[in-house]
């Protein structure tokens, strides 16, 4: 069972999966499932256990991580509250909304995260100064309930 996530504007998305141990797993997502058209997909693979990747926000990108194989951890920071989860699991996904910053490290051998998003890559909507994101996060606490706020 995966933890409460208690990071405004991010959610836990359980992709349908069939199969079984014995013959495999067929799993998918199909348009719309996750709440936002997927504009862009991007994959990390050979990530050293002690390197990290992400250490940004982005102003309008919504992210789904999932972990295809192998495990890693996620720290949230929403600019009022952190958290730090386990991403494992294929068909377990995390949406994370867009004005929280996200940090993976703690990648086990052969982990490979699938990152599906919302927008085409543009490096003006990235926060990639921690200040700066702590500076222009507080407005978009007003609307905890929105993933794209």
């Amino acid at each position: 069972m995966k933890p409460k996530l208690t990071v405004r504007r991010c959610k836990w998305f359980e992709a349908p999966s069939h199969g079984s141990a014995g013959e495999g797993w067929n799993t998918w997502i199909a348009a719309g499932d996750i709440g936002f058209e997927v504009r862009r997909a991007f994959w990390l693979t050979s990530v050293p256990p002690l390197e990290w990747r992400g250490r940004h926000a982005h102003r309008e990108s919504i992210l789904a991580t999932f972990a295809l194989s192998g495990r890693c951890r996620m720290f949230l920071d929403d600019g009022a509250t952190t958290q730090t989860v386990d991403l494992e699991g294929s068909s377990h996904g995390l949406i994370v909304g867009s004005w929280v910053w996200h940090e993976l490290t703690d990648f086990t051998p052969g982990t490979v995260v699938l990152v599906l998003a919302s927008t085409c890559y543009f490096e003006g909507e990235y926060l990639r100064d921690y200040d700066t994101f702590r500076s222009e996060v507080a407005p978009h606490n007003a609307n905890p309930g929105s993933l794209a706020s």
